[in-house]
């Protein structure tokens, strides 16, 4: 059976999903993004390292970006896509509490 994205955000690893970005890559946000789909975790922690990282390349045009800039702007994207990814689910969780809520008073009736 097929998850709907809401269900995926009930059952998403925020925890997970932010060391993978901040950790391994921040274009692997766009894997979950997709999966449930949302714009906003799908491209802003990628973009923002890559805007983040192409200004710091201007300013101190150095080429390529040093492990000391490159690491703590992915980590800072992984935290980005903790935080969005644990408001969703929040937010998924909440709604499908009302929804339950909304059914057991339609039962008492």
């Amino acid at each position: 059976m097929r998850q709907t994205p809401t269900e995926r955000r009930e059952k998403c690893n925020p925890t997970l999903i932010g060391i993978f970005v901040g950790i391994i890559s921040p274009l692997s946000s766009v894997i979950w993004g997709i999966r449930q789909r949302s714009l906003k975790l799908a491209l802003f922690p990628y973009l923002f390292v890559f805007v983040v990282g192409l200004i710091i390349l201007y300013l101190a045009r150095k080429n390529p970006l040093q492990q000391e800039i490159l690491i703590p702007l992915q980590l800072v994207g992984g935290y980005y896509s903790f935080d969005l990814t644990k408001k969703m689910k929040e937010e998924a969780l909440k709604n499908k509490n009302k929804a339950f809520d909304a059914e057991i008073k339609n039962i008492e009736r």
